[in-house]
């Protein structure tokens, strides 16, 4: 069995979704999908899914918020992808 387990996947979105509602969770939601994506033995889909929304929404969100000092639509779009990519694992 892979480490991405079902069981494990709910634990993740759980996280997720405990600090979804909070721009400033920002680092320890990123800490998470580093850890996510390390973990050996994952499915390379859910990798490859989570290796995306690294690249794209968390360069998008660093970016905004160095401009605006805030990026809360950028932040929505990185925790929906991380999101997204573990629940797509789950099923």
């Amino acid at each position: 069995m892979t480490n991405t387990s079902s069981k494990h996947l709910e634990e993740v979105a759980a996280f997720i979704k405990e600090h979804r509602s909070n721009e400033a969770a920002f680092e320890k939601l990123y800490s998470r999908l580093n850890e996510e994506s390390e973990m050996p033995g994952s499915d390379d889909a859910y990798k490859n899914n989570l290796l995306e929304v690294k690249e794209k929404s968390v360069e998008e969100y660093r970016k905004a918020k160095e401009i605006n000092g805030t990026a809360w639509p950028e932040f929505e779009k990185f925790v929906t992808g991380f999101e997204k990519a573990v629940l797509q694992a789950m099923h």
